[in-house]
């Protein structure tokens, strides 16, 4: 499982633990797998949030995260799981860009 944390803007190294962070989602390996294209996507375009690393995304890789997954948005499949997964990242993604806040993930 991959559990996702709200961090301030003023964070600028990956926290050793979550205590303190906001819960903001978790998304298991089968979901972060049916996105894999559009993650690898993230990555190119400088954000990148790996399933088997702790990552660290500042405000303005959420915002390119968030910018790569509207991009998306109609090459969806009908896959349920992947819509599903497709529409928890990018809440999590819109509640963190709302708030300028970043994200930090960590893997388990």
């Amino acid at each position: 499982m991959l559990d996702i944390y709200f961090v301030p803007s003023s964070c600028s190294t990956m926290p050793k633990d979550p205590r303190g962070l906001v819960h903001a989602g978790s998304i298991d390996f089968d979901a972060h797998r049916s996105l894999a294209v559009v993650f690898d996507q993230c990555g190119q375009a400088g954000a990148k949030l790996s399933y088997f690393d702790d990552s660290l995304l500042r405000p303005e890789q959420v915002v390119t995260m968030r910018r790569v997954f509207d991009a998306h948005t109609s090459a969806l499949g009908a896959n349920r799981g992947q819509i599903t997964a497709f529409n928890a990242i990018r809440e999590i993604l819109d509640r963190a860009a709302e708030q300028g806040m970043g994200l930090a993930a960590f893997c388990d």
